[in-house]
């Protein structure tokens, strides 16, 4: 081959491979900042549902509580909010394990822990529908242990969505010698 061909095709392969690998890192970096956005809207977006859930149920529990309603009319609010509390902390688990967050205090924890506050109003209900003095009495001790519960838990559960959410604003970290994410 003569050299009028060959120095063009070094020429070209060697800008252009540098030039594909910066393009290719480009959209590499890009598409990680994305899913780490991505996580951080799942998150608040899970945490601001759940945060209207509890909100309605705490008017509900609020008037049981101060004996505004009868025990029996909070039952549909109390079984639809467990059952979507249920769906959550799936979510929560999956927004959890994509963001690193530790078992014992991410938002599937939180959501749980308002899962037993919604568990633990349910049997002071059910108490306070028994007519004897002290299960009534009982039964009013476990409605607001619980309903205290459900405003820590609701509280706890908007915490750490912008824990997450701040977390995914942040740049990934990368290992200087590979320049991959070290999340």
């Amino acid at each position: 081959m003569s050299t009028d061909v060959l120095l063009p095709l070094v020429v070209f392969f060697a800008l252009g491979v540098p030039i594909l690998l910066l393009l290719w890192r480009v959209f590499v970096v890009g598409g990680e900042l994305r899913r780490y956005a991505q996580e951080g809207r799942a998150a608040v977006d899970l945490a601001r549902r759940t945060d209207t859930s509890l909100a309605e149920l705490s008017a509900v529990i609020d008037a049981l509580r101060r004996r505004r309603v009868e025990p029996d009319a909070g039952e549909a609010s109390l079984h639809a909010s467990a059952e979507a509390l249920r769906r959550y902390a799936q979510e929560a688990e999956v927004i959890d394990k994509r963001a690193g967050q530790p078992e014992s205090s991410g938002m599937h924890a939180e959501i749980v822990r308002a899962q037993r506050a919604v568990e633990m109003i349910e049997h002071g209900r059910v108490l306070m529908l028994d007519h004897l003095p002290e299960r009534i009495s009982e039964g009013e001790t476990s409605l607001k242990r619980g309903y205290l519960n459900l405003l820590h838990a609701r509280e706890a559960i908007r915490a750490r969505a912008e824990e997450i959410a701040a977390a995914a604003k942040e740049p990934p970290r990368t290992d200087p010698r590979w320049g991959t994410p070290g999340r």
